[in-house]
């Protein structure tokens, strides 16, 4: 769990600016296009409410009343693989399977404090030992944050939606190929589903998974089968054994520019958000050059024709090699 001091509170709010909350249809939105996820949580949803000990009976069985985090996760911790078998072979199409991550009293590597997370979830295939300083959670093992409380009073800005966006921080800060994090606050039992990028942060409408069952097992089995780009992994970063390319159009010819090693990578949630990387040519490993990635306030000029400009009559500075902007599916990247 992360504590918030007064004023790391206040700056992180200043950070966000206003979280948009209770967005109408924003739950769906989230967990369009993910194949066959409709009716394998109908299926799994079925499968709850059948037998002489249903797990779900007007409410889910086992549910503990108190909500206490750590009876919380033992009841998430039983009952999501219960779900996933249900949904049985409905999806093939997962490269990895995933996991839930439920160590909330251990501090996770990778950040400058030790901060732990309340749940979450990560790949499969990383394994755990508590002996091994390289063989623990990292934040940059994080997919899907949550943040869980015991009262339902505490979904507000103050408290769960504060928590959490410290976790979506620190994983941005952590994966240098993170455009947005989706997490998730259980209060209570009152769900909401998050999503915070380079805007700041907007949430579902509230509901009860003790009263709308089938949406928290959609909620479940979206987060462990929807693919990296929906998860907020940049698609334009691609991933080949261990290199890492991104492709650029250059007078009028495709370069392939390897990429390195990060160099900087700012550590926020909203705002430009640069992060810069040392890369070479892949036809060419001897020219060096340093890719700048970051949002563009729309009201400012454009800092690569800025570059551009120094480029041509000034001495120790950085020369121009190439500018363009991000396109995600053939449209300009603007989450």
């Amino acid at each position: 769990m992360i504590r918030l001091s007064g004023v790391m509170y206040k700056v992180l709010k200043q950070e966000l600016g206003p979280l948009y909350v209770g967005v109408p249809n924003f739950h769906d939105t989230v967990f369009e296009g993910i194949a066959n996820l409709g009716t394998a949580s109908k299926t799994a949803f079925g499968e709850c409410t059948k037998g002489d000990n249903p797990l779900f009976n007007e409410g889910w069985a086992g549910w503990p009343r108190s909500a206490k985090e750590s009876d919380v996760v033992a009841w998430l911790v039983d009952l999501i693989p219960k779900l996933e078998a249900f949904a049985g072979g409905l999806n093939s199409t997962l490269p990895h399977r995933r996991k839930l991550l439920a160590q909330p009293s251990t501090p996770l590597l990778g950040s400058t404090g030790k901060r732990s997370l309340d749940i979450g979830f990560v790949n499969n295939d990383i394994a755990y030992n508590p002996d091994a300083k390289d063989s623990r959670y990292r934040w940059s093992h994080v997919l899907v944050a949550g943040e869980l409380k015991s009262n339902p009073k505490a979904d507000r800005a103050s408290i769960a939606w504060i928590d959490l966006a410290r976790y979506a921080r620190e994983v941005l800060a952590a994966r240098d190929t993170r455009r947005f994090v989706l997490g998730f606050t259980l209060c209570g039992s009152l769900m909401r589903v998050w999503e915070f990028d380079r805007l700041g942060g907007i949430a579902s409408e509230q509901f009860d998974i003790n009263k709308n069952g089938q949406m928290f097992v959609t909620t479940v089995l979206g987060f462990l089968w929807m693919d990296e780009e929906k998860l907020g992994f940049d698609p334009t970063i691609v991933v080949s054994g261990s290199e890492r390319y991104i492709e650029i159009e250059r007078n009028g010819k495709r370069e392939r520019l390897i990429i390195d090693e990060v160099m900087k990578r700012a550590p926020c949630v909203a705002g430009r958000a640069t992060t810069c990387w040392r890369a070479h040519r892949k036809d060419d490993p001897k020219q060096r050059l340093v890719i700048k990635d970051s949002w563009q306030y729309t009201d400012r000029d454009e800092e690569g024709e800025l570059l551009q400009e120094a480029d041509k009559d000034m001495i120790n500075v950085a020369r121009y090699y190439h500018r363009e902007t991000v396109r995600v599916r053939g449209t300009d990247d603007d989450i």
